[in-house]
């Protein structure tokens, strides 16, 4: 029996959940939401077992290291250009005024 008492209890306390190659196919989707989350799942096929896991990639912005590009304060350097900080401003009222 797929769901015994002594397998769910397992389960709970996130030990190895393990299935035949038959109740694997039955129950495909939900072993694959166990392994996604977390749960080892064991297929037995042919007397040889098949461990199922995600694989823990993480995205580039994730690996990316925190570099210090700007050595000043960013509102220095927009304060050091008083013809920039004028045309930004009379873009920001004429943006403002359109709301």
């Amino acid at each position: 029996m797929l769901f015994s008492s002594r397998m769910y209890a397992d389960a709970v306390q996130c030990t190895q959940m393990q299935y035949t190659a038959t109740e694997f196919r039955k129950n495909l989707f939900a072993a694959l939401d166990r392994a996604l989350r977390g749960e080892p799942v064991e297929i037995v096929y042919h007397g040889s077992s098949l461990r199922l896991a995600p694989v823990h990639t993480s995205s580039k912005l994730a690996r990316a290291k925190p570099q210090k590009i700007l050595l000043t304060d960013p509102d220095a350097i927009v304060a050091s250009d008083p013809e920039l900080n004028a045309r930004m401003e009379a873009s920001w009222r004429k943006d403002w005024k359109k709301l």
